[in-house]
């Protein structure tokens, strides 16, 4: 922990002030068993395309060490020895989000970051983080933050004070003076700055770079690709076309958001094998909204009133034209089609329910269920360089995975049925914290659902009450 105390004096701060019973979630009193034994259980390993019945799974410490066929005979009493009978669930990786921004709201209709200390920005941060691996997100990439907060969890995480999900941290993203919608004071400008600041955020240590490619001047572009892959780290780019081509073709590693893909970049794309993470749930329209809500409340996934009211709110503070939403879902499946290898981001918050969201809407675009999934556990997994560990359902790899009630390969929604979810071992307590609030607390507890329908058919029949955003941006 004094390692962190080290990162920056005020983080100490946030550990008094969150309640660190969260602890007991990763570190209970009771002894971790030696091998915890999953058993009738049936497998989407992600690791191929096929679902493999009746399974046993063997975690022994951190790592799976044994996949067999059938059930598990128990030969002898071992008290270290937990056994498991999943009663016909199916067993998938831990989940990724990899566009994923800790601390940021949209909308901040409590006007949460106005002028927020870095000690509220890191617990609301941690409070993200925690839900997420709840939700089943077992890993993240954070491409851009704050004072480096992701950087202060990931090793918080990682270090096992708290319970939550492995961070792939970017701090800050790299801009030019007025850059990403303009509100970019000071930025680095000129090949000299932009190595720089690769530079100082690498020393501080981050795992990626992040850029907005739009505004950079091509020296000042590839000035950045090449400062971050000498210092062995990836790079990927905020972009939208024409620049999205540029970058492709200049060695960026993934393309977020993609605006206005075109087939050329597509192509190119998925011969360098340049990763793709469309955040497509950034990029709906009202029809695409409605259409998203009447199917769950059909599938019965619109109980809880303060959930659907955060998840349309957030929506349509990102609300985009039929045109553009039309398009980015086309780009999607085509890019699939292309075999460029894209990846599950949600980019708005928390990351429980927005990333699956996310996972929803790549079905609801004309991908397959099966794909769905590799985007959001192989294909991070790949993208960030630890597939021998992590991404697929396989012996020696670590045991992050997520139980399901019920077959997501028959709906894509049965991942919201969770029944358990371990990181690298060690059961994670679904119903912790238990507290009078949650994340969704933050957005506020009014009705946003504007214009709410009765009827059971247009049950996502809301009415616009929020500002759109510039398209593209």
């Amino acid at each position: 922990m004094f390692l962190i105390f080290r990162y920056y004096y005020k983080f100490l701060l946030v550990l008094l002030v969150i309640d660190f019973s969260i602890i007991e979630a990763s570190t209970s009193e009771k002894p971790h068993p030696q091998k915890i034994v999953l058993t009738n259980c049936n497998i989407i390993s992600c690791a191929d395309k096929k679902l493999n019945k009746n399974m046993t799974i063997i975690i022994e410490g951190r790592n799976i060490t044994s996949i067999k066929k059938g059930r598990y005979k128990e030969k002898y009493k071992d008290k270290d020895t937990k056994l498991i009978n999943l009663d016909g669930a199916y067993v998938l990786p831990g989940l990724w989000n990899v566009h994923m921004h800790l601390t940021a709201l949209l909308p901040d209709p409590n006007r949460v970051q106005d002028n927020e200390s870095i000690s509220s920005a890191t617990i609301r941060a941690g409070l993200n983080g925690m839900d997420g691996i709840r939700h089943g997100f077992t890993s993240i990439r954070s491409v851009g933050e704050r004072d480096y907060i992701d950087i202060y969890w990931r090793d918080a995480f990682s270090q096992g004070y708290f319970m939550g999900p492995r961070i792939f941290a970017s701090g800050d993203a790299v801009t030019v003076t007025g850059g990403h919608r303009g509100d970019v004071e000071f930025g680095s400008d000129g090949v000299s700055e932009i190595r720089k600041a690769v530079r100082q955020r690498i020393q501080k240590g981050v795992d990626w770079i992040k850029i907005v490619d739009v505004e950079m001047l091509s020296d000042e572009l590839n000035a950045a690709i090449e400062t971050t892959h000498s210092l062995g780290r990836k790079i990927t780019s905020h972009s939208r076309e024409p620049a999205t081509y540029r970058s492709v073709l200049a060695g960026v590693d993934c393309i977020e958001h993609g605006y206005g893909l075109t087939d050329k970049t597509i192509k190119l794309m998925a011969e360098k094998g340049t990763y793709y993470s469309p955040t497509i749930i950034c990029n709906l329209s009202d029809e695409y909204i409605k259409e998203r809500e009447s199917r769950l409340a059909n599938l019965g996934f619109s109980k809880d009133e303060q959930v659907v009211n955060g998840r349309v709110m957030v929506a349509y503070a990102d609300e985009r034209s039929q045109e553009h939403a039309e398009h980015q879902r086309n780009a999607l499946k085509k890019a699939v089609e292309a075999g460029v290898k894209v990846v599950i981001g949600s980019d708005s918050t928390p990351i429980g329910e927005i990333g699956i969201l996310e996972i929803e809407q790549f079905v609801l675009s004309g991908v397959s269920e099966i794909d769905a999934l590799i985007a959001a556990t192989r294909n991070p997994a790949e993208m960030c360089g630890v597939l021998d560990q992590l991404g697929t359902v396989e012996e020696n790899k670590l045991a992050d995975l997520l139980v399901l009630k019920d077959n997501p390969l028959e709906n894509i929604s049965n991942i919201r049925k969770r029944l358990m979810v371990f990181k690298e071992g060690v059961l994670v307590d679904l119903n912790y914290p238990n507290s009078p609030s949650n994340y969704w607390d933050y957005y506020g507890n009014k009705k946003y659902r504007k214009g709410y329908l009765e009827d059971a058919e247009n049950q996502a029949g809301f009415k616009r009450g929020l500002v759109a955003p510039v398209e593209g941006q």
